[in-house]
C-alpha cells in the first residue's frame, strides 16, 4: 500500500510539475450545430516554464489532439489515426493558438451530445495535458426548400448532381437560415452554412442564375435584408446587406439570365453603426474554414 502511495503521489507531483509548465485551453463559439456544419474549435498551448519547450510526436504519440465522448459515453476516435502533425518550438512565456475544424478529424456531424478535451501529449514527462471540457449539441434544421440542379460545362464535376437546401436553425440567439450543397450520389456534403439571421415571418427569395449558383435574400431586421450568393461548389461568393427605402429589394432575373437586387438601398459594411454590418458575420470566410490539421 505504501509503494501504491507513492506512485500515486509521485504521479501527482509530475501531473502538477507538467500543469506549471503548459496551459491548454479549448473554446467553441457556440453550444449548438446543424449536422455536417463545420465545428471549429481553437486550442491554445501557453508555455508558462521559463524555457523554450518543443512539441513534437514521441513514444507513438501525436502531440495535439483531442479527447471526444458522446452523451452516451462512447469515445469517439479519429477518421485517420494516423494523421501526420509537425513538431513546434513554443517560446517561453508565449501562447500559440491553432483553429481546427473537428469535422476534418472525427466524425462529429451526426445527432447527439459531444464532450470535447484537447489533449497535448509533452514527451519529456510522457503525459497528457488536457483542457477542461467543452460540451456541443448536434442536432438537424427544418428545410425549407430544396432544388436538385445539373452541373454546367466548365464546372467543376459538369454533368452531375446537386442538391440545394435552405434550412432553418433555431439558435438561442434567434433563428439562422442555412444552405446545404450536396451530391447525394456520391455521398459527397460540400457545405452546411449559415447565411444569417431569418425574421420567421418572412420567406427568403430565391432564384438560380444560368450557372445554377443560388441566389438567397432574406429578411434579417426591421426593413433590412441580407443577400447571399452560394456556388454548387459549396463557396459563399458573397453578401451584400440591403435597407428598404421607397422601394424594398427584390432578386430579379433578366433577358441573359443573370440575377440582380432591385430596388431599397446597398448598404457599405465598412460604415460603423450600419445595419447591415454584421448581417454575414455568421458566414465562415475562406481563412476561418481551417484545414484538417493546426498550422503555424
Amino acid at each position: 500500500m505504501r509503494r501504491i502511495l507513492s506512485l500515486l503521489l509521485v504521479l501527482f507531483a509530475l501531473t502538477q510539475t507538467l500543469h506549471a509548465q503548459l496551459q491548454v485551453g479549448i473554446t467553441v463559439k457556440r453550444r449548438l450545430y446543424m449536422m455536417y456544419e463545420p465545428v471549429v474549435a481553437t486550442v491554445s498551448i501557453t508555455n508558462l516554464s521559463g524555457r523554450d519547450l518543443p512539441l513534437t510526436d514521441a513514444d507513438g504519440q501525436r502531440w495535439f489532439g483531442f479527447e471526444i465522448v458522446r452523451g452516451d459515453g462512447m469515445p469517439v476516435g479519429p477518421l485517420d489515426p494516423n494523421y501526420k502533425l509537425t513538431s513546434i518550438t513554443i517560446p517561453a512565456g508565449q501562447t500559440i493558438k491553432r483553429s481546427v475544424d473537428l469535422n476534418s478529424l472525427y466524425p462529429v456531424h451526426e445527432f447527439g451530445l459531444y464532450r470535447i478535451k484537447a489533449a497535448i501529449y509533452f514527451a519529456p514527462l510522457q503525459k497528457f495535458l488536457e483542457s477542461r471540457q467543452v460540451s456541443l449539441e448536434i442536432s438537424e434544421g427544418k428545410t425549407i426548400w430544396q432544388q436538385t440542379v445539373g452541373v454546367p460545362e466548365g464546372e467543376q464535376g459538369t454533368g452531375g448532381l446537386r442538391k440545394l437546401s435552405l434550412l432553418t436553425f433555431r439558435q438561442p440567439t434567434g433563428n439562422l437560415l442555412y444552405v446545404r450543397v450536396e451530391d447525394t450520389d456520391n455521398g459527397i456534403i460540400y457545405c452546411t452554412l449559415p447565411l444569417g439571421r431569418m425574421v420567421d415571418s418572412a420567406e427568403p427569395q430565391i432564384q438560380l442564375d444560368v450557372l445554377n449558383n443560388l441566389h438567397v435574400l432574406q429578411v434579417v431586421g426591421p426593413k433590412t435584408y441580407l443577400y447571399s450568393r452560394v456556388r454548387l461548389s459549396g463557396q459563399v461568393i458573397g453578401q451584400q446587406g440591403y435597407v428598404s427605402t421607397t422601394t424594398r429589394p427584390a432578386l430579379r432575373r433578366d433577358a441573359t439570365g443573370e440575377i440582380a437586387v432591385l430596388g431599397g438601398q446597398l448598404q457599405d459594411p465598412n460604415v460603423p453603426n450600419n445595419p447591415a454590418a454584421a448581417l454575414g458575420q455568421s458566414v465562415p470566410k475562406l481563412s476561418d474554414r481551417p484545414v484538417a490539421l493546426p498550422k503555424e
